[in-house]
């Protein structure tokens, strides 16, 4: 009777033991799975943060690009009107011109059929020739000036051209790093949903 007694009282101290060595491991198994989660959560919460300080950032170099496009587009808009402007006013240069031009034809017809008015009109032939040099050379600056305002136009449509490739870019980066923080958003709520089944309640952090 007594050695069944020591039988039983050795297994139930193994039993015991082992109960003992089975709640440490589980005590040590399920403090690590938290550190790691902690872990986790720390360096997505960090990612997150980085990422929206990135994405505004982002957000503030697109709207100083599309005010950049918006006042290149002004200037572009009142540079075409200044080429317009440049182009009546040559048209009208050029109708004076021809104008100046068959006066004068009609001047010369009128000094071979009078000698009489040879002086009075070889003064106004001077005179309209006079005019129109001044008209030519009027015409030449205009042309000119036409060309280079159209040349600054070119310019500025290559530069908006390009601003729009920045604008385009830039949206597409701003689309990556929504999507990115949407990733990084949902796999912190999956980080904080594990802690608190493990945990049994959320962390502060997570409130984010």
């Amino acid at each position: 009777m007594s050695l069944i007694g020591r039988s039983i009282n050795l297994a139930l101290l193994a039993l015991l033991c082992l109960l003992v060595a089975g709640t440490a491991g589980a005590t040590l198994l399920y403090q690590e799975s938290v550190s790691r989660l902690d872990a986790q959560n720390d360096q997505l919460r960090q990612e997150n943060e980085q990422l929206h300080g990135d994405l505004d950032t982002t957000e503030r170099d697109l709207q100083e690009t599309r005010q950049r496009l918006q006042d290149l587009n002004e200037s572009l808009s009142t540079t075409r009107s200044d080429v317009d402007q440049v182009a009546e006013n040559l048209e009208e240069t050029e109708q004076q011109l021809n104008q100046t031009e068959a006066e004068l034809a009609s001047t010369r017809e009128d000094l071979e059929s009078a000698r009489d008015r040879a002086d009075e009109l070889q003064s106004q032939v001077g005179s309209l020739q006079s005019q129109n040099a001044e008209l030519e050379a009027e015409r030449d600056d205009l042309v000119e000036e036409r060309n280079d305002l159209q040349d600054e136009v070119d310019a500025l449509e290559d530069d908006v051209a390009a601003l729009e490739d920045q604008v385009d870019s830039l949206e597409g980066q701003v689309s990556q790093l929504e999507s990115r923080n949407t990733e990084l958003e949902n796999a912190l709520d999956s980080v904080c949903d594990d802690y608190e089944q493990a945990q049994g309640s959320r962390p502060p952090e997570c409130d984010v």
